[in-house]
């Protein structure tokens, strides 16, 4: 347990997502999003989600280490559509993965009309894939995204998610970008005090989400 090692002498790595860790970070991020629609939509389904973040032109991930096992991982993007190879190259599994979590899912059968967009962004990169229109676009914002940023509870307050924005700031002052943007809840007062503790300034909100923006020249 991490209790009974000091923290000064843990030795956290940050390493790119690799094959081997996405059973792990699977897990962690259904930990991490306990109360989110996708951290209900099982194992199977986020094994590939996780997966569409490792070897990818577009979708970046990068996943700490102890010990040599993942206890966090962040996720970016600098594609304006980040989950277009996803729904493209997993239509069919997606939908099987999708009706069984339905059935057996209390939570989402009720938040499923909340996800609609995604459903239906599916289906559009499925039928235009048909008839070979490409979907893919290089993001037109003026920054790279960070998507999802998770933690084992065990290894939180350390300083694991400050090395995995860091990490994922430093790739992309390297390919050209400015800034880095990202977006949480507005009742993740947790993520809130992170963010803005990380050297995040809030730039938007609405009523359902808070946008902040990091400058990384």
């Amino acid at each position: 347990m991490l209790n009974k090692e000091p923290q000064s002498k843990l030795m956290i790595e940050v390493d790119t997502l690799r094959l081997y860790d996405i059973p792990e970070v699977a897990r962690l991020y259904e930990e991490a999003f306990s109360s989110h629609f996708l951290g209900h939509m099982g194992q199977g389904f986020l094994e590939l989600f996780c997966a569409q973040f490792m070897n990818s032109a577009t979708n970046y991930g990068y996943v700490a280490k102890y010990h040599g096992r993942p206890v966090g991982f962040v996720f970016g993007s600098i594609a304006e559509k980040p989950f277009s190879q996803f729904y493209r190259r997993n239509f069919w599994k997606l939908v099987i993965l999708v009706v069984g979590r339905y059935v057996n899912d209390n939570y989402v059968r009720k938040h499923i009309k909340e996800r609609l967009h995604c459903i239906l962004d599916a289906l559009k990169t499925f039928i235009f894939r048909q008839s070979g229109e490409q979907t893919e676009k290089l993001s037109s914002f003026t920054a790279a995204r960070i998507l999802a940023i998770g933690v084992d509870p065990n290894y939180r307050g350390i300083g694991i998610a400050n090395q995995l924005t860091s990490n994922f700031c430093v790739q992309m002052k390297q390919e050209g970008f400015k800034k880095v943007g990202l977006s949480t809840f507005p009742w993740n007062e947790r993520a809130i005090r992170f963010y803005k503790k990380d050297g995040w300034i809030l730039e938007g909100r609405n009523s359902s989400s808070l946008s902040f923006i990091r400058t990384i020249l």
